[in-house]
């Protein structure tokens, strides 16, 4: 077959390695229909690279199956796993780009794959194999307009400092001005070779599909095949966006101005410099600093903290989220600050997006089971027409135990550890997995023949509860694109974190940038999510008048002053007592959320002190709130009465306690 291809690249059919693409790069320049067409006129160069795959990839899965059957049941590791790890690394750059960007996401994800793989794998972050250098320097010299580089700088390494999937960087001093630039160059062919992949994705996705739910003796539905295919095409679309650097520019200085505006100093961007910058090479200003995930310093935990902070503020404040947040794209500053890199794949997040996110987290955090399927409708999970279908099925409490196992920190091995131990105290201590996996099973099928039984269905007339339950659920649910993206991003944080506290948690990390935007955020839809993490399902109508009450209250008939006085006293007290009674093991609650305990490695005094910020802030506002009650008796007529409202005090005043987050500088 690779002969035949050599043939038909011989003969005028195109191949990835001459460039040929059926699309271009950019953000909406995706597009699997004219990759099919394209592609259905060339089968000879999609059989080349299935030939290729097959040929690379046959082996090391042989291997592999041969150390599974060698190694014992009780072993912790499989035989050879060190020796695997390495060919794995040698095989994902031997497969080329796409290959690579997998092998960066699951290098961070030590609970999820053995840490011998992770450990090699996290070399293509910032270590894949160059292309050669004559070629980097042709692409510069024809971007740029110029037949001699040394018309546009002083100096240029004569190899690349950093090499990654899509192209790899040069550093340089630009000519006249003397700055220090970092130059990336975009490697040749390589949108060809990223369309030519996703495009086989596309033809295996189906197989893999129904292979996997055969071994889990499930029938394969359409909606499960249009899911799968669905996430490819996403993916697809955020990687050919990466390949356009003009894009990338943009979003880097648009990331860098957005930051700044909003005070979080603590993080930037490279500065980019637009007249050098093409669609194949982004120069930058060079930045002195160290990986995240390298750097010895005592303030990286900060930064991790950091980092968050930053990515919450772009996916629920400035709309546009960074996605490729591996190590490589994470650095300390020499100052002490973090930069991100690569600005290539982003998401939009709209508006409504971010308030339903808002909604979802404070109806989750004060168990507000009855909201959770509406959310789940505006979060774009369940079709409008499923909602009375969610609201019966129960599925909210299992979510919610889900997130609550989460926010306990560990990842996923931790995760795994707490849920056996709680299987066990439940079905017995001296059970074995596969018998604590058995009672398990049984006691979910239980669960849904009852849960079917209460929808009317005759249950003896199923022949596969498991079955039917699944085609059920795909009714339900379905995977908005936009889920990739965030958990990509979220599951990179996360996966640092471990690497620093094994105990962290990414849950308990969000809540101070969580409670800072519900309790400093005026809109009506961050005022409703506060209300429901404030006063939870319980909320009366009496909470929501004190909330949204006028300024001044409504007057039935003139009356004297000391009357007007006395009776306006009683009233605001009544209020200010029948509002913070009920909501003061919210705010608590909240307020405890929004500084979470701090793992081992990210311990500090800030966070431990019962003086610490949020505590006095909290502190603050009950004497405030004391004194704006007991003041009322004496107040001034109603016409000149402000309103006393117990949720804009809060805000206020714990809007000032964490206005230095970004520098672990609190101020009150």
């Amino acid at each position: 077959v690779a002969a035949l291809g050599d043939a038909w690249d011989k003969v005028g059919g195109d191949s990835s390695a001459g460039g040929a693409a059926p699309y271009s790069g950019g953000t909406d320049s995706y597009n699997e229909a004219e990759a099919k067409e394209f592609y259905g006129a060339r089968p000879l160069l999609v059989l080349k690279r299935l030939a290729s795959l097959a040929q690379l990839t046959g082996g090391f899965n042989a291997k592999l199956l041969l150390d599974f059957l060698r190694t014992p049941k009780e072993a912790e590791s499989w035989v050879n796993e060190k020796e695997r790890a390495r060919e794995a690394l040698v095989l994902a750059n031997l497969l080329g780009p796409t290959f690579i960007k997998l092998g960066q996401a699951a290098s961070i994800r030590t609970d999820l794959i053995p840490e011998n793989y992770a450990l090699e794998l996290r070399q293509l972050q910032d270590a894949v194999p160059p292309f050669d250098d004559d070629e980097a320097y042709a692409v510069l010299r024809r971007e740029l307009g110029v037949a001699d580089l040394g018309e546009v700088f002083s100096s240029l390494s004569e190899s690349p400092v950093a090499s990654a999937s899509i192209g790899q960087v040069y550093r340089g001093t630009l000519k006249g001005s003397g700055r220090d630039v970092a130059v990336k160059v975009q490697r040749p062919s390589v949108l060809a070779d990223i369309a030519l992949d996703l495009f086989i994705l596309r033809l295996l996705t189906p197989i893999q599909v129904r292979v996997s739910n055969a071994i889990n003796k499930l029938t394969t539905d359409p909606g499960d095949l249009e899911t799968a295919l669905a996430l490819v095409d996403e993916w697809g679309r955020g990687f050919v966006a990466e390949v356009d650097y003009l894009l990338e520019a943009k979003n880097t200085e648009e990331f860098k101005e957005a930051m700044a505006r909003r005070g979080l100093n603590a993080v930037t961007a490279p500065t980019v410099v637009k007249e050098l910058s093409t669609s194949k090479v982004l120069v930058t200003e060079w930045v002195e600093g160290t990986r995240l995930d390298r750097d010895a310093s005592p303030d990286v935990p900060r930064l991790c903290g950091v980092a968050v902070n930053a990515y919450l503020t772009m996916l629920l404040d400035t709309g546009t989220l960074h996605c490729d947040p591996h190590p490589g794209n994470l650095l300390r500053t020499t100052d002490g600050r973090l930069c991100v890199l690569d600005w290539g794949m982003t998401l939009q997040v709209p508006p409504d997006l971010q308030y339903a996110l808002l909604e979802f987290i404070a109806h989750v955090n004060s168990e507000d089971y009855e909201a959770i399927p509406g959310d789940f409708v505006n979060l774009g999970f369940t079709p409008p027409d499923q909602l009375e279908k969610v609201q019966n099925s129960g599925l909210t409490e299992g979510l919610t135990f889900a997130l609550r196992q989460l926010s306990q920190g560990g990842g996923a091995n931790k995760m795994r550890e707490r849920l056996k131990a709680e299987f066990q105290s439940r079905y017995g201590e001296g059970l074995s997995d596969e018998e604590i996996r058995a009672a398990a099973r049984a006691e979910m099928l239980q669960q849904m023949e009852a849960q079917l039984a209460a929808e009317g269905v005759d249950v003896n007339g199923v022949t596969n509860i498991m079955e039917e339950m699944s085609r059920r659920n795909r009714e339900l649910f379905k995977l908005p694109p936009y889920v990739l993206y965030v958990s990509r991003a979220f599951s990179t944080l996360e996966g640092i974190g471990l690497s620093l506290d094994e105990d962290y948690s990414i849950l308990m990390e969000c809540y101070p940038y969580l409670a800072k935007r519900l309790l400093t955020d005026n809109s009506p839809r961050a005022r409703t999510a506060l209300r429901a993490m404030l006063y939870g399902p319980q909320a009366t109508p009496a909470h929501i008048a004190m909330d949204a009450a006028p300024a001044s209250p409504p007057q039935t008939a003139p009356k004297t002053g000391s009357q007007t006085r006395s009776q306006t006293g009683a009233a605001f007290a009544a209020a200010g007592v029948a509002a913070a009674a009920p909501a003061a093991a919210r705010v608590r609650s909240l307020v405890a959320l929004s500084r979470p305990r701090r793992p081992r490695a990210f311990a500090s005094n800030q966070y431990a002190s019962p003086f610490s910020p949020p505590m006095v802030a909290v502190a603050v506002a009950v004497a405030v709130t004391a004194v704006a009650v007991a003041a009322a008796a004496a107040a001034p007529p109603p016409a000149a009465l402000p309103s006393v409202r117990l949720g804009l005090i809060l805000r206020r005043l714990l809007s000032t306690a964490w206005a230095g987050e970004e520098t672990g500088e609190a101020i009150v």
